[in-house]
């Protein structure tokens, strides 16, 4: 067997290749499909099955493309009709057979209505020797089940609680699990960061399987989650099918004098540069956090320009792969000279106000903190000067902030901090990043 793992970073997505006797399958591939193609030339393979385990809310599934360049199959579930305009729908229980391999799909509800597992099988083996979760079951956590609205949220996890307790833990203790998320997805709250797990560990270790009862799981479960604004329109492209990329082999350079006005300048040095000098009207965001962010402050129109130090063309069409997978298509080139560009016009760059957190509790008088973390406690002090919005909600609710008060926004770290502080600063508010965040207060 041959075995591969596709980690797509920022995004905390995993899609896998599978290969025995010459012919492979792929679960869950995103949208920059080339690294599959790659893959399979590399242990002389071809593509001939794409599964997918559900209608992917936080990425551009890359199915028809692959199928576009490959001739595979794709298989989606036929357990609910979503007006999908292409893949062959499979129903709970039918075997493929790829090579000595074969894979069974499992409909899983809870997540989605219609979910898959797969559960693959070595030859002659009358027990499974992996299983992929989708989002179903995660190292340490479970798929959210709030997508149908509040009105559903019972129903749903009640469904979820069935297709993990009494379909997937059934298998066996010693099935190994490859899921479609790992910690720093959107898709859960509490996912360990494992490289590996099996569905015994899980059912041991995992705090949401240890509820007494299908009643006591559905109570501490059940609740309404953020849902990221760009959700809805991966979930347009993932039925409708999204355009082909193609080939994505350069980032331009974009002299200063030729921006457009209705470019935007994303910054993506660190958030140290960007405090000590930016240019007026840029966004900071963290490469590390652009795939879970990006989509929640800006409408997938935005035409983007990136500010980075010297631009190395890897990164640059790093960062580019990642809006693609979710769908940002107008990233327009990068900034020639950077920051710098500002002093050869003879301007300054700004700075961005920071404070530390001895500084804070030393504050006389009315201040107020924004706190954009989802929802972890601030000190007793800090409770009656803390109003709590979500960096996924800023974009909706920075109206509620007063503009004449000076801002402290505060994160775990600074990164998502300095994100939120740039783009009020662009609302015409006055902010200030707390350094070092939570743990220095």
């Amino acid at each position: 067997m041959i075995f591969e793992t596709i980690e797509s970073k920022g995004l905390a997505h995993f899609s896998y290749l599978v290969g025995s006797e010459g012919e492979a399958f792929v679960i869950d591939p995103r949208r920059d499909v080339q690294i599959y193609l790659d893959l399979a030339m590399e242990h002389g393979l071809k593509i001939t099955h794409i599964f997918e385990t559900h209608r992917n809310e936080d990425y551009v599934v890359g199915s028809m493309e692959l199928s576009a360049l490959t001739g595979a199959t794709i298989h989606i579930s036929g357990h609910e009709d979503l007006g999908y305009v292409y893949g062959e729908k499979i129903s709970d229980g039918e075997v493929f057979q790829i090579g000595e391999l074969s894979l069974k799909a499992l409909h899983t509800p809870g997540h989605t209505l219609g979910h898959l597992c797969y559960a693959l099988y070595e030859k002659d083996q009358e027990a499974p020797y992996l299983v992929f979760t989708g989002d179903t079951l995660f190292m340490g956590d479970l798929g959210r089940t709030d997508f149908y609205g509040e009105e559903n949220l019972d129903k749903m996890t009640g469904l979820l609680y069935d297709s993990v307790v009494n379909k997937l833990l059934p298998l066996g203790d010693h099935v190994l699990l490859f899921p479609a998320h790992g910690a720093g997805s959107a898709c859960g709250e509490s996912m360990d960061d494992r490289p590996f797990s099996t569905l015994g560990y899980e059912r041991l270790t995992n705090e949401h399987l240890q509820a007494a009862s299908k009643e006591a799981f559905i109570e501490s479960f059940a609740r309404m989650r953020i849902k990221p604004r760009y959700f809805e329109r991966m979930e347009e492209l993932n039925v409708k099918g999204a355009p082909f990329i193609g080939d994505t082999a350069s980032v331009p350079a974009i002299k200063a004098d030729d921006l457009k006005d209705d470019q935007v300048l994303l910054d993506v040095r660190s958030k140290e540069a960007f405090m000590g000098g930016h240019i007026e009207g840029s966004y900071f965001l963290s490469p590390a956090n652009l795939s879970t962010f990006l989509g929640t402050l800006f409408d997938e129109k935005t035409r983007f320009v990136l500010v980075t130090d010297e631009p190395d063309p890897a990164f640059l069409l790093e960062i580019r792969s990642q809006m693609l997978r979710i769908g940002f298509d107008c990233l327009d080139g990068y900034l020639e000279g950077g920051v710098n560009s500002l002093l050869e016009a003879e301007k300054s760059p700004l700075s961005l106000p920071t404070i530390r957190g001895e500084a804070l509790r030393e504050l006389a008088g009315e201040f107020l903190v924004l706190d954009i973390r989802d929802n972890e406690p601030v000190p007793d002090w800090l409770e009656a000067k803390t109003v709590r919005i979500p960096l996924q909600m800023l974009y909706k609710r920075y109206a509620e902030l007063d503009p004449e008060r000076d801002i402290y926004v505060l994160c775990a770290s600074g990164n998502r901090s300095t994100t939120a502080a740039s783009f009020l600063l662009n609302h015409g508010y006055r902010p200030a990043v707390i350094l070092g965040g939570i743990h220095t207060i």
